[in-house]
């Protein structure tokens, strides 16, 4: 698999790519969509993979949302005590290994390192070991490609972003919260839009955007969190008033970046889009026409206005 050097070129390239489709819907009736005709996605990414996870995803289930689901592979199917800097003791009961696809049937399961440890702490080699660890376990066991990664902590920078370039995956969520809806720059260094602990304060801001512009509510917390009755009701305040809603693609992140890849790799050349031969299929409108843009097609536009 090639190696992309999302560092280097990932803000650029989507900079443009979000110019183009900008300048596009104000002149001209043209912009991109996402592949079920929208323009705002929902992502909800949750770490660690303890049993907690199945409560949520039950809730998850019943209102048509998709998780991504970071798992510690090092620490499934056993009972983890984890010591506060409070002086609490925080005990955590990972899911089984043999019930990983059943559990996450519906979702996407993601890396989050083999045992958890804090990267900023660790050697490069180190590093790469609990990844490649990680990655190696979940797709043995779920026989699946793992794409997507939740740093532990949320601790990264950009030397470690660029180690994890070399693992394969697509994307790897920090916890530095944006407050925003605005696509990533940074794959390997995705910011996300809030903690659920503040999603619901958000929710009404992102129900009433009413553009063309392409975005994306990313969420992030954990499921044991909420053994905290409040808590549980805010998430489930959440996830019922934005779920089963026609105007929101509802998706993992591994879905989420091979997407923005595709559109990456559009070209622009001679008054026309072209979408190369070997990339997934795009999607837009134009004219209110929900319309693809298959692997080595054209389209023509105005590049006069752009």
């Amino acid at each position: 698999m090639k190696k992309i050097k999302y560092l280097t070129f990932a803000f650029g390239i989507v900079l443009s790519v979000s110019i183009l489709t900008s300048f596009l819907v104000k002149e001209s009736g043209f912009y991109f969509v996402y592949p079920d005709g929208n323009v705002k996605a929902l992502i909800m990414s949750y770490d660690d993979g303890t049993v907690d996870d199945i409560k949520l995803i039950r809730l998850f289930d019943e209102n048509n949302i998709v998780g991504t689901f970071n798992l510690n592979s090092g620490f499934l199917g056993t009972t983890q005590v984890w010591p506060q800097k409070n002086g609490d003791t925080l005990v955590y009961k990972y899911l089984p290994e043999d019930s990983l696809t059943s559990v996450y049937k519906n979702h996407e399961i993601a890396a989050h390192s083999s045992t958890h440890k804090d990267f900023k702490n660790l050697k490069d080699e180190d590093i790469l070991q609990e990844v490649e660890t990680d990655i190696a376990a979940l797709s043995k066991l779920t026989k699946r490609k793992i794409r997507s990664m939740a740093y532990p902590f949320g601790n990264s920078n950009q030397h470690i972003a660029k180690l994890i370039s070399k693992t394969g995956l697509t994307n790897a969520r920090t916890v530095g919260d944006t407050y925003t809806f605005n696509l990533p720059d940074t794959f390997l260094l995705w910011r996300p839009t809030c903690h659920d602990s503040k999603a619901l304060g958000l929710l009404d801001k992102y129900l009433s955007l009413n553009n063309n512009t392409l975005s994306v509510f990313l969420v992030w917390g954990h499921s044991w969190e909420f053994k905290d009755e409040k808590r549980w009701k805010e998430i489930s305040n959440f996830c019922k008033q934005i779920g089963h809603r026609k105007d929101i693609w509802y998706v993992g992140c591994g879905e989420f970046i091979d997407y923005q890849l595709a559109l990456n790799a559009l070209i622009t050349k001679n008054n026309s889009i072209v979408n190369p031969k070997g990339n997934k299929e795009v999607w837009f409108k134009q004219d209110g026409i929900l319309k693809v843009l298959k692997p080595g097609e054209s389209i023509k536009v105005k590049m006069n206005q752009i």
